[in-house]
């Protein structure tokens, strides 16, 4: 028996929304989607991350140290650079639409 494939396809209520990558316990934003070029490439605009004056705070344990309140973490975004092709596969787990920017850092993995 085969298992039926996946598809993606991009419609106009994407636009506006923003791709982040999870790379496993980490999450990076890739770009906010501007445009739709065909069913499955957009159309994205970089976008870059700034700590902000977060203190990370880690107690003895782990392997070098465990960090107490990670999930205080606190980034701000901004676009920079010129809009880019961005093609989606419809396997790619790793890729989430969303409807903000997220940056997290695992300081405890």
């Amino acid at each position: 028996m085969r298992k039926a494939r996946k598809t993606f396809t991009a419609t106009e209520d994407m636009v506006g929304k923003y791709i982040n990558q999870h790379l496993y316990t980490d999450v990076v934003p890739v770009g906010k989607i501007v445009g739709i070029k065909s069913k499955t490439v957009l159309l994205i605009q970089p976008i870059t991350e700034t700590k902000n004056k977060t203190k990370m705070e880690f107690v003895v344990g782990g392997f070098a140290g465990h960090c107490v309140n990670q999930w205080a973490q606190d980034w701000d975004f901004e676009e920079y650079g010129e809009v880019k092709e961005f093609k989606m596969a419809a396997n790619d787990r790793y890729v989430r639409i969303s409807d903000v920017p997220i940056y997290y850092y695992d300081y405890n993995f």
